[in-house]
């Protein structure tokens, strides 16, 4: 593992880079002729979870009126007034997995899943590491270096700060993912963001998604893992799930699959979920999270796909990152730990790290699912046709991540019979 990221990397670029000699297994994806990848055989298409009804077929277009009412919208025709149709998606398919269950733990599955996303998306990349340089340079002066933007603002995209330029793919906006993100929707159960995304569409056509989807995708990976509504709390909203893990870490959510603790408790694996305050939430521990103490319960959680202590990097997979699903690069300390924005300008408010229940470790992370082994099989055929550099060997398939990735400081407790009442959780030092 220990060249594994820079080399995959490396690879991908490669493989973008040069039309001619991109595998067989890319694909044209737009008008913009950004190349994806298709999901290895065997892997679901979110998409196949929904269908898209136009004309006469579509629904009416309804308008909330109230937490639980709708209204229909009508429009003025020759024979008077008609209900207004908005072509869209409704869902098609509930059931979790959509396909047979292709073996192995949940987590496992997960990270095959998230990085086949990743690659039919076009592998975008968002850098977060602490690296000297910024896309915008610093300007050497007589009187010392001169900031030309201030560095909580050079190439930032919210409060987030870039070190290096992203590498973009498809987006939320371009028409081949639409229907894959209709998808991870579908897999909530709830049509909600389907009958508003209707609506957008029916007077600004490629808006984008009007709803945030980033939970979503954390939800359908959880479906097609095998995980049941219990064993995960599917929604759009990260919180749900969230909540639910901090409840399984009190003891009262036996059947949860994954256990809360606060960063300071736990080093994140493969497997596990990050998670981040967004917008106006304040939450800062999971005991905010357990009293509900929070400006807003806007949460983002990524799912952790690699580690390199040595190159102090944490890699994670997520959905609607830049518009999109996206690896992105994090920066860790010497211990594994991510850093937050009280280390370094512009890094995300981590504070949560959900871990699966013992037992649930993945057994292997980016490097041995089978989009990466087959991204390495490119190249290394690539490279020996023109003479490039082979690629350095990836470690085989199905070696354990936790022999590359520290264990968690405090492993996650067995369920006890009897709920213990809700205290702080222990911290070490």
């Amino acid at each position: 593992m220990r060249h594994g990221p820079g080399v995959v990397l490396h690879a991908v670029l490669v493989i973008l880079m040069l039309a001619p000699a991109a595998p067989a297994w890319a694909q044209a994806g737009n008008s913009r002729s950004i190349p994806n990848f298709a999901r290895p055989p065997g892997f679901p298409d979110p998409a196949f979870r929904v269908e898209y009804a136009r004309g006469s077929d579509a629904p009416p277009m309804m308008v909330r009126t109230g937490p639980n009412s709708f209204e229909p919208l009508y429009r003025r025709d020759g024979n008077g007034y008609t209900p207004a149709r908005a072509a869209g998606y409704h869902i098609a398919m509930s059931s979790c997995p959509s396909i047979p269950d292709r073996g192995g733990s949940a987590t496992t599955r997960m990270i095959d899943l998230a990085t086949a996303e990743w690659a039919y998306f076009g592998l975008p990349v968002l850098d977060m590491a602490v690296e000297p340089q910024a896309i915008v340079p610093r300007m050497p002066q007589a009187a010392g270096v001169v900031d030309i933007i201030a560095p909580g603002r050079n190439a930032s995209i919210g409060n987030r700060v870039l070190r290096q330029a992203p590498r973009l793919g498809l987006m939320e906006d371009d028409s081949p993912v639409q229907g894959t993100i209709a998808g991870y929707w579908a897999a909530t159960g709830n049509e909600e963001a389907l009958r508003v995304q209707s609506i957008v569409n029916y007077g600004w056509h490629e808006a984008g998604w009007a709803m945030p989807w980033s939970a979503a995708f954390i939800s359908w990976l959880a479906c097609e893992a095998g995980l049941s509504t219990e064993q995960f709390r599917r929604s759009g909203a990260h919180y749900e799930y969230v909540r639910a893990a901090v409840r399984a870490r009190d003891g009262e959510d036996p059947s949860h699959i994954y256990v809360a603790y606060d960063l300071t408790e736990a080093v994140p694996a493969a497997g596990d979920l990050l998670c981040t305050s967004r917008g106006n939430a304040t939450f800062t521990s999971i005991a905010d999270v357990r009293r509900g103490i929070s400006d807003s319960l806007s949460l983002h959680c990524d799912l952790v796909v690699k580690t390199d202590l040595e190159r102090r990097r944490l890699f994670a997979i997520g959905g609607n990152v830049n518009h999109a699903v996206t690896l992105s690069v994090i920066a860790i300390d010497g211990k594994g730990q991510p850093l937050t924005d009280r280390d370094i300008i512009g890094a995300h408010r981590w504070f949560a790290v959900l871990k699966p229940r013992q037992g649930s470790a993945p057994k292997h992370d980016l490097d041995g699912t089978p989009t990466v082994q087959q991204l390495y099989r490119d190249y290394a055929r690539y490279s020996s046709s023109t003479r490039a550099p082979p690629p350095l060997p990836l470690v085989a398939r199905g070696k354990p991540a936790s022999s590359t990735t520290p264990p968690a400081v405090t492993p996650p407790p067995k369920a006890p019979s009897k709920p213990p009442p809700v205290k702080e959780p222990p911290k070490t030092p």
